[in-house]
């Protein structure tokens, strides 16, 4: 039995998305702590489906992975590169980090998924092309609910 996904174990999931050629930066700031359970696998699947997607759909650019440990919330983000948006960079496969086809911004079922799970927490997801290229998926999980 494997143990249960966690920020803890955020080093060996980045080192494998390395070892597949992705690379990634990571940056985490605040004062890391003990996380709620749910709280703590939803950031970390959360940063596994972003990496995969950059992986699957992206040119090949620097990922950067930032954990913000705040006082009342945990926010997460992946940024990946590609072409622009504003230079007419093509919006298909290998660009938008959700797929193909006439989907909406961030509409890929992993990600759907994620946005479901971050609301449970009342948190909120925001995935989407960035203007000056790549993706970006941003979370925040608030951290003082009952």
């Amino acid at each position: 039995m494997a143990p249960q996904p966690s920020l803890a174990r955020l080093s060996p999931l980045i080192d494998r998305f390395a070892f597949a050629g992705l690379p990634v930066e990571v940056r985490i700031s605040g004062d890391p702590r003990q996380l709620p359970a749910g709280i703590d696998v939803t950031a970390y699947r959360i940063i596994q489906e972003a990496l995969t997607n950059a992986l699957k759909h992206g040119h090949g650019g620097k990922t950067e992975v930032t954990v913000r440990y705040a006082e009342h919330a945990l926010r997460v983000e992946v940024l990946n590169g590609g072409p622009s948006v504003l230079t007419g960079g093509s919006p298909g496969p290998r660009s938008t980090g959700v797929g193909t086809g006439p989907k909406a911004e961030g509409a890929g079922r992993g990600l759907l998924g994620l946005r479901e799970r971050v609301a449970v927490y009342g948190g909120d997801l925001d995935a989407r092309r960035r203007l000056g290229g790549g993706y970006r998926v941003r979370a925040r999980l608030p951290l003082d609910r009952p």
